[in-house]
């Protein structure tokens, strides 16, 4: 075990690379590394970008080491020679290269499975500092390091998102929870997952009674982004996990409404699959004003395919009519953004598709095109569903384009998530109109 006394364990991160400090590429790995180090127990203390100098590392090295029990470097790995972290932790630990050959036999089969040539400068992603553990990379080429040294713990990842969250997840925490008992981790942590509500409304109409709920040693987060709002509630060296316990189970309770999910890492799409595969139900969409947002969410889960049917993306009023069988008098007489025409769009490729649920989009989806009655943000989102339920939502988003295309998928999710679980009411307050007997033509 690490004799670093364990009620102080804390993390600090590195990330390596001038693309992150100009601005050519946005720094997603110090984020999601501070998220899992809190979700393991661990709280991030210092995160810290430097550009890829070797000078410079082993600088911010001796600054970080003394300090934090684990650090956290992620990027330079790679076989290029602005790659130069491993060479920086060579003069750190005083250490000399050996070849893995098992991560040899990795990087030669990577590159003859796609047809490539191996070059010596991919070879050489093998060679690794002897005092090391390697922790193996199953998605690239560059392995990660773990070094331990007088109980403190320094790992060394890829840059590449997707491979650093590989070998976190399945090499770095398994090595952390040998080293550091769940016991010895200083952190109680939950997190919710809310959609279709603002953050002031959640904190102000649902969560009416928190300041005088909140225990004192107790920390709660909200935090807001384009398709909800996540609450994260932690408790740092509490003597007692039972005031923490009866809070969340409160927090749970009263805005129980508006939870997807108590798992950070699990997308609001993530959990419509999960619950339309849990319930062997299919869905069809419709969408204008989205683009393909909508599909394009859903299909990037894995296994979407066993309830998502597929899609028409509508643009026009002719692929309205012809494809999904929407009335040429109704888009004449109401216009595309507007009811009657979102809840033909959602029966149409309800029925069109042979689903259990359809659900389309139009509006206004900015920055132009806006009308005093019908300003940019307007979107009309239509329901369907076999069981009878037929409506139409109107809400009013933002002037940013992208923006209304992740609303308008929250919101769309959202009435499906409230329909499939039983959960009442509608998101963001909109009006909403009932489909009755609303024309539908057989597509051409």
């Amino acid at each position: 075990m690490s004799s670093v006394n364990p009620s102080t364990h804390s993390a600090a991160i590195l990330t390596i690379g001038n693309e992150l400090l100009n601005g050519d590429v946005v720094n997603t790995n110090a984020s999601w590394l501070g998220q899992t180090l809190r979700g393991f127990g661990v709280p991030c203390e210092t995160v810290l970008t430097i550009t890829d100098r070797k000078e410079r590392i082993i600088r911010a090295l001796e600054e970080l080491w003394v300090d934090h029990d684990l650090v956290i470097i992620s990027g330079g790995l790679g076989p290029t020679r602005d790659d130069v972290t491993k060479l920086a932790l060579l003069d750190f630990f005083n250490d000399t290269l050996v070849r893995d050959t098992a991560v040899l036999e990795h990087v030669s089969q990577y590159f003859l499975q796609r047809g490539r040539a191996v070059s010596e400068v991919n070879r050489a992603q093998a060679d690794v500092p002897a005092r090391a553990t390697v922790l193996f990379n199953d998605l690239g080429t560059a392995p990660g390091l773990l070094f331990e040294q007088e109980g403190r713990l320094l790992a060394a990842m890829p840059g590449v998102p997707y491979e650093l969250h590989h070998i976190t997840e399945k090499r770095l925490i398994p090595e952390l929870e040998k080293r550091w008992k769940k016991s010895e981790r200083r952190v109680l942590q939950r997190y919710y997952r809310t959609t279709g509500i603002g953050e002031s409304d959640l904190s102000d109409r649902v969560l009416t009674e928190l300041e005088h709920r909140i225990p004192p040693d107790v920390d709660i987060a909200f935090l807001p982004h384009p398709q909800g709002v996540d609450i994260r509630i932690t408790q740092v060296n509490g003597r007692s996990g039972d005031a923490f316990l009866q809070f969340v189970e409160w927090i749970s309770d009263t805005a129980g409404d508006f939870i997807y999910s108590e798992d950070y890492r699990q997308s609001l799409a993530a959990r419509i699959v999960e619950l339309l595969g849990d319930g062997n139900q299919t869905l069809a969409l419709a969408e204008s004003c989205s683009g393909g947002y909508l599909a394009d969410a859903l299909t990037d889960v894995p296994g979407s395919s066993r309830c998502f049917a597929g899609g028409v993306v509508a643009y026009s009023n002719d692929v309205k009519v012809r494809q999904l069988g929407v009335d040429p008098g109704i888009l004449e007489a109401h216009g595309a953004v507007s009811a009657p025409v979102a809840l033909a769009m959602a029966k149409g490729a309800a029925i069109t598709l042979g689903t259990d649920f359809g659900i389309s989009t139009t509006g206004v989806a900015g920055p132009s095109g806006g009308t005093p009655v019908k300003p940019v943000g307007t979107v009309w989102i239509g329901f369907w569903a076999a069981d009878g339920a037929h409506f139409a939502c109107r809400f009013h988003f933002t002037t940013e384009r992208l923006v209304n295309k992740e609303r308008s998928f929250a919101a769309a999710m959202d009435l499906l998530r409230r329909h499939v679980t039983g959960v009442p009411g509608f998101p963001y307050h909109p009006e909403v109109v009932r489909g009755t007997g609303t024309p539908f033509r057989d597509p051409d």
